[in-house]
């Protein structure tokens, strides 16, 4: 009796390990491909950070690798991503990261898979997050807010994360092929900018959404907008910025020609549709690098002119400030090639990197002085992984940028040494390593 009860026993047990082994493989399986990254909750979802993945139980992961002090300023640098994907920042002229400066958005692409976000939080010792499939398209980066687009089937869901909660929702959807390719939301949150819709020969549509309503209109004609590089004045949620590149257009995939006179910028009335041309490109200033960006919530803007173009002379290149209805733009810091630009949270400083050396350098806003950071050590291309684009995070204690430098691209991250900034603002500060 009793040899048959440890029998019955031992084969419950048996039993009993077998569903277990089945359930934590099959988990493994599901968690690893993705497809239960998230669930309804209400109205929103929330991501999910601790799922079962077989032997692994949190979704949170190191790939950091200190990198030792960067010889210009004593800059710790650190890797924060390893993995086997291409990794890259998101464009400078937005920040994608949260309103505290502790938690950023970085984008990765698996070998011969779909673009993936994942967030990387600074403060919790530089871990990493895979919040899911996505592209990462605006941000509201002082209300946490992400926007991201998707493709469901034979639509597109735009979807806003809110970085700090990690709760998502969606937005709006588009039809697959009516999807536009640049987003601006407005500081408010209440508009979103899209486009360019083509509408004849050099001619667009830009597109309002009333995030509120759910509808969507035009706002705007405008020739020469192939790359509008929209963004959204954080200071008046009634300005967009736009770049026109006059009697330029987009060629073969990747490939922009910005026409022989280079790109200029005009700012939109979101509400109105009243389009004010700002004194910015030849024949007001050198030719315009294409890279620009919003001082803050001042309401004056930062640009870099051409850094590449022929017989340009020196004196002639750098970065200028112009605030709308200005007659001319001041030329703000010269002497170097700059190219990508982006502006800290406070309108202070601006964080620039240089078309030939690929070092990345910080100025300020209020004197022009700049010092060198880092070197970026990446090698910049055609493709838009090897370009820098650094920008410094809202807490003014980092500088994240891009680099090819391992061979592949990934993320980094420049601390800002004590004392740094405070040297832009003095007499003490030089104005570039010679």
């Amino acid at each position: 009796m009793n040899q048959k009860m440890n029998k019955n026993s031992r084969f419950k047990r048996k039993s009993m390990y077998l569903v277990i082994m089945v359930f934590l493989i099959t988990g493994s399986l599901t968690s690893y491909s993705g497809e239960k990254m998230w669930y309804d909750k209400k109205e929103q979802t929330t991501i999910r950070s601790d799922f079962n993945m077989g032997f692994y139980t949190r979704h949170w992961s190191r790939e950091r690798i200190p990198c030792g002090k960067d010889p210009a300023s004593g800059a710790d640098i650190i890797q924060l991503t390893s993995g086997p994907a291409t990794s890259t920042n998101v464009y400078p002229e937005q920040r994608f990261t949260s309103a505290d400066g502790t938690r950023i958005i970085i984008t990765r692409t698996p070998f011969s898979e779909q673009h993936e976000i994942w967030m990387c939080d600074l403060k919790k010792k530089q871990t990493l997050l895979r919040i899911g499939p996505g592209i990462p398209i605006t941000a509201s980066y002082e209300n946490n807010a992400i926007y991201y687009i998707v493709r469901e089937d034979a639509e597109v869901k735009l979807m806003r994360l809110d970085i700090k909660e990690l709760t998502a929702c969606e937005a709006f959807r588009f039809p697959l092929n009516e999807c536009p390719r640049k987003f601006a939301v407005s500081a408010d949150e209440r508009w979103l900018v899209c486009g360019p819709f083509k509408k004849g020969k050099d001619l667009y549509e830009l597109k309002r959404i009333d995030l509120e309503k759910g509808k969507i209109d035009v706002l705007c004609e405008m020739k020469y907008i192939s790359n509008p590089h929209l963004q959204c004045d954080p200071g008046n949620p009634d300005n967009v910025l736009v770049q026109i590149n006059r009697k330029g257009y987009f060629g073969s995939p990747g490939e922009a020609f910005y026409g022989p006179i280079g790109a200029t910028l005009a700012v939109v009335k979101i509400n109105s549709g009243k389009i004010l041309n700002l004194p910015v490109g030849k024949p007001h200033t050198n030719m315009i690098s294409g890279h620009e960006a919003w001082i803050g919530t001042t309401g004056s803007l930062l640009f870099s002119t051409a850094p590449g173009g022929a017989g340009d002379l020196i004196k002639y290149k750098g970065v200028y400030k112009i605030t709308p209805g200005d007659k001319n733009p001041i030329h703000l810091a010269q002497g170097l090639p700059f190219n990508h630009i982006g502006i800290s949270n406070d309108g202070r400083y601006f964080i620039v990197d240089d078309y030939k050396t690929w070092r990345i350098y910080v100025g300020s806003v209020k004197t022009g002085r700049y010092l060198e950071l880092c070197d970026s050590k990446t090698r910049q291309g055609a493709p838009q992984y090897t370009h820098a684009h650094p920008y410094m995070t809202p807490d003014n204690k980092y500088v994240i940028y891009n680099s090819v430098a391992t061979g592949l691209a990934q993320v980094y991250a420049a601390r800002i040494p004590e004392g740094y900034l405070e040297k832009l603002d003095s007499l003490e500060a030089i104005k570039h390593r010679e």
